[in-house]
């Protein structure tokens, strides 16, 4: 059995773009709304607090909560902030698998395994480069997965 979790470098980077974004549209409503005083502070606080909870407390909940579990027989993903979920994928199921990463994969943590399966598909999100290559590796070893 083996475990993988997202990748915090990908937390990181998105804690950052989102704090970036926020504190843009906090200036677009100062400079634009300028002649509307109140309604201008009321805009720039719902950008700024919508920025600060979506980074700081949604964001890193829903990371903490990205757990991939991989058995010889199936692979369990479980996610959620409010409600768990979780997917289960039969390997022997498995059609096809698809890598996606980023043009800085094991820097960012920005990899995403897909698996196709027969009536739906497993996305598992935000891998780091080492669990990226251990997981195709373990596909590889049940015959699923076949790098070109």
């Amino acid at each position: 059995m083996k475990e993988y979790r997202a990748d915090i470098a990908a937390l990181t980077l998105l804690q950052i773009g989102i704090c970036l974004i926020a504190a843009l549209l906090c200036g677009a409503a100062v400079l634009f709304l300028s002649r509307w005083y109140r309604i201008m502070w009321i805009v720039a606080a719902l950008f700024a607090g919508s920025g600060l909870i979506l980074s700081f407390f949604l964001l890193p909940a829903f990371f903490r909560r990205i757990r991939c579990v991989c058995t010889s027989s199936q692979i369990t993903l479980t996610a959620g902030i409010f409600f768990k979920r979780m997917q289960a994928v039969r390997i022997d199921r498995v059609q096809f698998v698809q890598l996606i990463s980023g043009p800085f994969d094991g820097i960012l943590g920005f990899n995403f395994i897909i698996l196709y399966v027969y009536g739906g598909q497993l996305t598992i999100p935000f891998l780091g480069r080492k669990d990226r290559a251990s997981l195709t590796a373990f596909l590889e070893e049940r015959g699923v997965f076949h790098a070109s």
